[in-house]
């Protein structure tokens, strides 16, 4: 039985054609000055989804990674009760982390398949899966199937969802107010049908709106844009019902979306808005139209170290190695306090950071904060918010610390917060 290979299906390396497969060169040594990447790539996701039943006898399968991969790297095996298949042509999508492989014929009605991904996939620095990934499925009888949602943002019953996000223009010039939506599909769709129609549960008087989505390369995510309705209303109402009906889409065999499955049972997405949030909104213009103040952070918590303290400004922080560990950063930024008024600060950070804050201006007095999640209101720009009171008690100097965070994580050694005091 054959093996299915990134770029052709054989056994062998030389049926695979691989020009030195058996003496492959040694990658290439790492800049002296760039950390290099020893993170093994995961397998994230997979379609046919791990246990998913009723999937098309002639279905492709596609296993999603962490990260980009190497083409011309990786096995996967398909069995069906017990015997290996044979398999046709490959594929890689999505910036080389989607591979995707069909069975050289349909596979058996009502089989249970098990796929094995080997653990010869590498990443592009060459590291590989940690250990081979399994998952099963089982194909459908005679009936025909139809295709269903896996998952969506939001979620199917959802409440307090944002109604309004930040997202820039094109040209990134300005920014525009409206309401993204994402759907998974568990298999290919049609992308020639793309029409979604959204309804206002709490007001029916209002006019449906017909959207027209966007699809990915592979056929299996659907982004809908919810624009103004007009130029002085938001894109959805606060604390509103709203429905998203879907049953205008297909797979590429022509079949409707399935109204009975436990996801989506009706073929339409239900949710309920909950408040707007100003403030985070307001971050949100710093993050798409501000030009960030470019900062080095300090390398001690008592050395010299950049003010970034200046309310309604855009930082742009690059941490220093840490000494001894090129492969991780960490550094420091101060803090002025007021002297007559306490402040609540918020630093609207752009990803997820280990951060302490200390007051430096006598003794090192560590000072009580929070960090949280926010709402997605403009996820690519703002994902968490740290909270301090800074404390009126004549001028004060705390510093505020980033890190250790793992090179693999932050490859570029920067991110960028909004800095905000009330």
């Amino acid at each position: 039985m054959r093996l299915a290979h990134a770029t052709a299906l054989l056994a062998t390396c030389a049926a695979l054609a691989l020009t030195g497969c058996d003496n492959d060169d040694s990658p290439p040594a790492p800049d002296a000055g760039t950390p290099r990447d020893t993170v093994a790539p995961t397998v994230a996701g997979t379609t046919p989804a791990a246990d998913e039943a009723h999937v098309a006898a002639n279905t492709a399968i596609t296993v999603r990674f962490s990260e980009p991969m190497k083409s011309g790297r990786g096995t996967l095996r398909v069995d069906v009760d017990g015997e290996q298949r044979a398999l046709g042509d490959t594929q890689w999508l999505e910036e080389q982390r989607a591979f995707r492989v069909r069975p050289a014929a349909p596979l058996p009605e009502g089989a249970r398949v098990e796929v094995t991904v080997l653990a010869d996939f590498e990443d592009a620095a060459g590291n590989r899966l940690e250990a081979p990934f399994q998952f099963d499925f089982t194909v459908h009888g005679t009936a025909p199937i139809r295709p269903h949602l896996v998952s969506s943002t939001p979620a199917e019953g959802a409440t307090e969802v944002i109604p309004v996000e930040v997202h820039p223009t094109p040209d990134g010039t300005e920014v525009e107010y409206i309401k993204g939506v994402t759907l998974q599909f568990n298999e290919p769709m049609d992308t020639s049908a793309a029409q979604v129609t959204l309804r206002d549960v709490t007001t029916p008087a209002n006019a449906p709106r017909a959207l027209t989505g966007t699809w990915s390369e592979d056929g299996l995510s659907l982004t809908v844009r919810i624009p103004r309705p007009e130029a002085d209303l938001p894109a959805l109402e606060q604390e509103n019902q709203y429905s998203l009906d879907l049953t205008g889409l297909r797979s590429t065999t022509g079949q409707p979306l399935d109204t009975t499955h436990a996801v989506l049972g009706d073929g339409r997405l239900d949710f309920t808005t909950g408040r707007r949030n100003p403030d985070l909104e307001h971050a949100c213009l710093h993050v798409f139209l501000s030009a960030p103040d470019v900062v080095t952070a300090g390398t001690s918590l008592t050395g010299p170290a950049p003010a970034t303290d200046l309310a309604h400004h855009f930082y742009e922080v690059t941490l220093p190695a840490v000494e001894g560990n090129p492969a991780s950063f960490r550094g420091y930024t101060e803090v002025a306090t007021d002297r007559e008024a306490d402040q609540e600060v918020i630093l609207y950070l752009n990803q997820d950071l280990p951060v302490e804050v200390i007051d430096t201006t006598e003794d090192l007095t560590p000072v009580p904060f929070t960090k949280e999640p926010v709402a997605p209101v403009c996820a690519s720009g703002i994902s968490h918010a740290v909270r301090f009171v800074a404390t009126a008690d004549g001028l004060r100097f705390l510093r505020v610390g980033f890190g250790p965070v793992p090179a693999a994580q932050l490859p570029t050694s920067k991110f960028t917060f909004v800095y905000e005091r009330r």
